[in-house]
Parts: C-alpha cells; structure tokens; sequence
C-alpha cells in the first residue's frame, strides 16, 4: 500500500470514530430539546407552573459538569491516548443514556424523580464531556493543515446528523406509540434507542488508529502527566482556553435559542401542531449543517477569526428582524420554515469552524485538555440562555421577539469578540 493511499485510509478511519461519538452527544442533546415538553409533565407536579423551566435548569445545570469531563478525560486522552480514552468515553454516554430510560417518574417517586433525572444528567454531562476534545484533536492531528477547517466542519455535521435522527426517532415514534401512552413510553424509548448510536460508534472506534503525531511525541518527549496545570500557567494557553471558552459560550447560547429552542416556541399557542414544528426543525437543522461546511471551507481560504467576523456581524443585523418575523407567524408554515433555517444557517454556521479554531490553539501534549474545556467550558453559561429569557418574559408578551432577538445578539458578540482577541491560527504547525 502506498504512502498517500495509506494516508487517506487513516485519515477515513480517524474521521468515522471521531464523527460517531459525536453524533451519539448530539443526539443525546437533542433527544433533551425534543423532550423537554414531554419530561416536565413526567417529572415534575401538573399544578406547577413552572415545570418546563424546571426541565430546562436541570437539563442546563448538568453542562456545569461537561467541562470537568473535559478535563478528565482530556487530560487522560493526553495521558494514554485519543483512541483508549474516546472508548471509554463513548462507552460510559451510552450505558447511562440507556439507564435514563428507566427512571422513575414523580407521579411514582414524588420529588425524588427530578431529583435522579438531575443525577443521571450529570452522569451524562461528564461523558460527553470528553467526547469532543479528544475526536476534534485526533482528527485535527490526522489531516493536512491546509485542509483543517474543512474536516473540522465535517467532522462538525455529527451535530446536525445527531439532531436529525433524534427528531426522526421522535417523529417515528408519535406514529408508533398511540398517543395515550405516549407521554409514558415515549420518552423512555427514546433513551433506550439511544444505546444503538453507542454500539455503532464504539464498534468503528475500535477499529481507528491512534493519533500518529500524540505517538511521536509521546516517544520523543514523553506524557505531559499534568496537562491542565500547564495551560492554567502558561499565558499563550490560558488566553487561547479564555477566548475558546467565549467563543463556545456565544454559540451554546444561540444553539439554544434557536435550534434548541424551536420545537418550544414554535408550538406555543398551538402555531405549529405537531409534527409541523419537527418539520421545521428537521429542516432548520440540514441548513445548519450546509452552514457548517461553508465555513470550515471558507476558513480554510480567508482564516478562522475573518470567517467568524463575518457570520456573527451578519446574525446580529438580521436577528431581531427574523425572531420578529418568526412569532408574528407573517408567511405561514413555509415562511416560517424559511426564516427559521435562515436564522440557524447565520448563528450556528459557524460551528464548522470551532474544531480547527480550538485544536490550533493548544501543542500536542495538552490539546485534548485544552480542546475539551475550552468546548465544553462556554456550555456552563451558554446553555441557560434559553433559562433566562424563560424567566424574564412571558412567551406571550407582544415584544417577546425583541427580548428573543437581543438574546441572539448577545451570543453573537461573544463569538465576534473571541474572533477579535485571538490570532489568527490557519495553516500553522501544530507542534
């Protein structure tokens, strides 16, 4: 076999194990997007108001335990290897996403239930915590340098591929489970399909290569035996996970306003019955993933920091225009499928970029770590904008999509303010 076709192989491999574990996170958050409405009957009292925000402050309050995960299992994936460590990762996601299926509910166990709901998700959050860091930092390490961005944003549409079958699962299953019993089964069977991605994923990352150049330098320098310390003293590192960090809090913040938030907004009021809601995030979704690749491609031309000036100054002009077009419900279910993917397409686009802005900050000896609290640190507030503006208006209020818009704007400024405190990585070489 040749050395180029050698190569490629690698190459293929590496990118199928690290897309699978992403795919599984992905649907394990989406799965909890789609649910929300489902598990706050479940798992909280009818009579109380304020069940929906309940489920979503203990689905967010579990993403404070995401960046620990990273820091774990980054720094063990700096310790003994990408490959050993994303097994063990995968493997844990997968075992406790299962188990969730069979919590109790409060009409069962009374307030123990939220209470082991919030305990598994803490499980959970630490696993897919070390899910990221180490499948963007192998991946980043096994591909030309030219091309970094590129499959930086393919590896990126786990994501959208991860949403898309959960919804699909969740549509499945409305024709499936009659609609009496929905509420009940519904949302166990999908925890327990959740164990299928795992298997999957786990059989092809047994098969993946270990990071050819972690190896080389673990023989010429040998393990970095404390990786977090070392970013935390070295000023390069800190400022790259400082700006990593706000870069990932800007975008966990419009994820959940918009993709995440949709099948919550859009069904209010009875606008989008389902499964007319799932549609248009299904289709919100792929727009996002065409996103994705626009600007990993793009960034691999005219550099990370400019691709990510432009996407986020063009969502802030355009987000209290397009959340006001979507709640006046001005073009129907067309016209709301239209501004809704527009609105993911410019706020989430620029996910494609963040595997290559990340790896690029961070040596070989602590880039796992780095990569893997940098991507999961900005979940710890970016993740309870949704939370927020829950509490501070009513969905009801007239000027709701002012309150929703200037949201937007806000983690659109965290991304352009990453972008405008770091230097520009393209291209350089990573040891």
């Amino acid at each position: 076999m040749s050395n180029q076709v050698r190569e490629v192989t690698i190459t293929r491999r590496v990118y199928l194990g690290s897309l699978a574990g992403w795919i599984m996170d992905a649907f394990d958050l989406s799965m909890m997007f789609l649910l929300v409405p489902i598990m706050a009957g479940v798992f909280f009292p009818a009579k109380y108001g304020l069940a929906i925000v309940g489920t979503w402050s203990i689905y967010t309050t579990t993403f404070v335990f995401r960046p620990i995960g990273g820091v774990i299992f980054g720094r063990l994936g700096d310790r003994i290897g990408r490959r050993n460590t994303m097994v063990i990762t995968l493997s844990g996601l997968g075992i406790i996403v299962f188990a969730t299926g069979f919590l109790p509910t409060y009409e069962q166990v009374g307030i123990l239930a939220p209470i082991l709901l919030f305990i598994f998700r803490i499980i959970t959050g630490t696993f897919a915590g070390g899910e990221y860091g180490n499948s963007a930092a192998i991946l980043v390490e096994s591909v030309n340098r030219e091309r970094r961005g590129m499959w930086g944003a393919l590896l990126q549409i786990g994501y959208p591929i991860g949403y898309t079958l959960a919804a699909l699962v969740y549509l499945g299953l409305h024709y499936v489970i009659p609609a009496s019993s929905f509420i009940q089964l519904g949302w166990r069977w999908m925890f327990w399909i959740g164990v299928i991605p795992a298997l999957i994923g786990l059989i092809v990352r047994l098969s993946m290569p270990e990071s050819i150049m972690w190896e080389r330098v673990n023989r010429e320098r040998g393990v970095n035996k404390a990786p977090f310390t070392t970013i935390l003293r070295n000023p390069i590192y800190r400022l790259g996970a400082l700006t990593g960090i706000l870069a990932m809090t800007g975008i966990a913040w419009v994820y959940g306003l918009t993709l995440g938030f949709y099948p919550t907004v859009l069904s209010y009021h009875n606008f989008l019955k389902f499964p007319y809601f799932l549609y248009v995030v299904i289709v919100a979704i792929l727009i996002s993933l065409v996103g994705y690749l626009i600007s990993g491609f793009i960034s691999d031309i005219i550099g990370r920091r400019l691709t990510m000036i432009i996407f986020s100054v063009t969502a802030i002009v355009l987000a209290v225009p397009l959340t006001y077009l979507i709640l006046k419900h001005a073009y129907g279910f067309y016209g709301t499928m239209a501004l809704a993917s527009l609105l993911a397409f410019l706020t989430t686009g620029i996910y494609g970029v963040i595997p290559s802005y990340l790896s690029e900050k961070f040596q070989t000896d602590v880039r796992s770590t780095g990569v893997g609290f940098s991507f999961n640190g900005g979940f710890i507030v970016g993740n309870w904008s949704t939370v927020f503006l829950l509490l501070i208006s009513a969905i009801s209020d007239s000027s709701f999509y002012i309150y929703w818009g200037l949201f937007v704007i806000i983690g659109e400024v965290m991304i352009f303010a990453s972008a405008l405190l770091s230097s520009e990585t393209k291209g350089i070489e990573l040891q």
